[in-house]
């Protein structure tokens, strides 16, 4: 499959040499900043621009590695008419964009530029305007990953909504670890153990079955010494909402 990935960011990365590597033809590279364009056609051995009106027409895909806000812009300004153009959003509903094959290919997985990612297991989300499309994205997801979903937008923004809080609001709660453990030059690290063993609790119960901790055991004492060691600064509203949050539904 010939294919024109518009982005160079982390997904971007991530997403074109992974299609690279199981046999897809990627043309071309288009970014807004002609640097970041080139840096990542450079890996790809591929064309690459910086002006939508110079975007190649002969690509089977066009696939939108962009932000939330840009895909309605830069979806309008393609100039193609007949060919697929999907974004991989989780929250924007493939509407967004205007071309009549539309879709959407949506990897639901954080990617960090440099950091290897095993594509085999990450679930794909896929949806589109028309069934002999859906069909291509599905048969192209296959070739990435065994975790292949039919979604609609309205349980894809359902899916995302849950995955900001079992990625994104966890991620923050271990930066906050980090920067709690600082204060006594105590390692990060020395956390990682229970964070992998928290993650892999749930692969075989179900979270609030696995839930502990100083709420889910009454234990006034503790959450007592942990607010005062807070002492009303940046995180004590945040602990003391997450156990009252706890405490309420332990009760259930």
């Amino acid at each position: 499959m010939n294919i024109v990935v518009l982005g160079a960011g982390n997904l971007a990365w991530h997403l074109s040499e992974e299609f690279q590597k199981k046999g897809q033809n990627i043309l071309q590279i288009y970014n807004r900043t002609e640097k970041k364009a080139e840096a990542l056609s450079k890996i790809l051995q591929c064309d690459f621009t910086s002006k939508l009106e110079n975007i190649n027409r002969n690509a089977d895909l066009y696939i939108l590695c962009i932000s939330d806000k840009s895909i309605a812009e830069i979806a309008n300004s393609l100039p193609i008419e007949n060919n697929l153009v999907v974004h991989t959003s989780g929250a924007v509903h493939q509407d967004l964009i205007p071309q009549d094959r539309r879709g959407v290919f949506y990897p639901l997985q954080t990617f960090s530029k440099g950091k290897e990612i095993d594509f085999k297991g990450i679930p794909f989300c896929v949806e589109a305007n028309h069934e002999n499309d859906k069909k291509t994205l599905i048969k192209l997801a296959k070739t990435l990953s065994i975790s292949v979903h039919e979604i609609s937008s309205e349980q894809r923004k359902t899916l995302h909504l849950a995955a900001v809080f079992a990625n994104n609001f966890s991620n923050y709660m271990y930066s906050i670890s980090e920067e709690i453990l600082s204060v006594d030059n105590i390692s990060f690290d020395i956390l990682k153990p229970l964070i992998l063993e928290t993650a892999n609790k749930i692969i075989y119960h179900s979270p609030k079955e696995s839930q502990t901790g100083p709420a889910i055991r009454d234990d006034q004492t503790s959450i007592d010494t942990h607010l005062n060691d807070l002492n009303n600064g940046n995180y004590y509203d945040i602990y003391k909402m997450l156990t009252e949050k706890l405490r309420a539904e332990n009760k259930k």
